[in-house]
């Protein structure tokens, strides 16, 4: 960027004007004095040469008048216009970055006048802004990891309020998220959906996970700790949880201005119920038509409910499981998670 000159300060303009009023000054000085010496000694030189007068004022004059100036100007240059300019200097160095350039002291000596002790303030500056700056990535590393670790444990409180009033199915949120992780671990080995995969921030989206049942928070205990089958308008009241849930993160989204983990987390909630033949709720989405993120959980959230124990049914095993699971390729789960699935059912375990 170019700089403008400053304009400010003019030194030739002061000094100017300075001369200018010591010429004068002294002009009037040395007249009066001249009047006052030709009086006392009766001297005739204006008379006798008025010219050779006025041209020995004058020289006389001018000499004094540039004696004077360029001594104040050496004192000026030496209080404050090195000073500013070095100071000057620096500041430019270092608003190019150059975080390491000092100002050296005008003294030799160990006394410091007032522009040294400037000079100490501004090197003060420039050693701290260059420790900020050296520091700024890890400062910046260690704000985030704040900000993550209480992100998730907002998270985490959020989902175990939904475990607390259901504690049929505690640990599930856990185990979901374990799931998820499990089967996008094999997705990103196999390279299988790269072009939407490539575009997620993989932490996000587990963390994201934890919040698939969080819609269960406004469910009745009665249905939520029912201990035996729910009934047809019991299970229509148990299906709003997806979409309860999906209105609760967009609530968040819009007071926090958080996007992309909620984005994700909004898609978990709504999403996960949906099957691939169109027969899921809440909206009856259709192979592709379900994202991504629904139909891994699909998976996840199924296993987990099928080896867990409920009070209306005991727990399958996990062969049980994964055949089950395997039955509703097509129909239940996208086909090709399911053979993903199958192949690393055992980390399941």
């Amino acid at each position: 960027m170019e700089r403008k000159k400053d304009n400010r300060i003019n030194v030739r303009y002061v000094l100017l004007k300075e001369f200018l009023a010591l010429f004068l000054i002294l002009a009037a000085i040395n007249g009066f004095h001249m009047w006052i010496y030709q009086t006392i000694e009766h001297s005739k030189l204006f008379e006798t040469n008025p010219q050779l007068g006025i041209n020995l004022l004058f020289i006389f004059v001018l000499f004094s008048a540039v004696l004077v100036t360029a001594s104040i100007g050496i004192v000026r240059y030496r209080a404050w216009t090195l000073p500013i300019k070095k100071l000057g200097a620096a500041a430019r160095e270092i608003a190019k970055g150059n975080l390491s350039v000092r100002v050296e002291p005008l003294r030799k000596d160990k006394k410091k006048d007032a522009v040294d002790v400037l000079f100490d303030d501004f090197n003060t500056m420039a050693e701290e802004l260059a420790y900020v700056n050296n520091n700024l990535q890890s400062l910046v590393n260690k704000k985030t990891e704040k900000v993550e670790k209480l992100q998730n444990a907002i998270l985490k409180i959020m989902a175990d309020l939904v475990e607390f009033r259901d504690n049929i199915t505690g640990g599930h949120t856990e185990r979901t998220q374990n799931g998820v992780k499990i089967l996008l671990d094999e997705i990103i080995s196999q390279g299988l959906f790269s072009d939407i995969i490539n575009n997620w921030n993989i932490y996000l989206i587990l963390q994201s996970a934890q919040l698939h049942d969080i819609g269960k928070i406004a469910i009745s205990d009665q249905i939520l700790k029912k201990p035996g089958s729910l009934t047809k308008e019991e299970f229509d009241e148990m299906k709003k949880h997806s979409v309860i849930g999906s209105s609760i993160i967009e609530r968040i989204k819009t007071d926090s201005g958080e996007s992309e983990l909620l984005n994700h987390a909004k898609i978990f909630s709504l999403t996960h119920h949906e099957k691939w033949d169109g027969t899921g709720y809440p909206n009856g989405l259709r192979g592709n038509e379900i994202p991504l993120e629904g139909r891994i959980m699909a998976i996840a959230d199924v296993y987990d409910a099928l080896v867990s124990e409920r009070p209306y049914k005991r727990p399958f095993t996990h062969e049980e499981a994964v055949k089950i699971i395997e039955e509703g390729k097509n129909t239940q789960f996208d086909p090709q998670l399911v053979d993903l699935f199958t192949n690393i059912s055992d980390r399941f375990k």
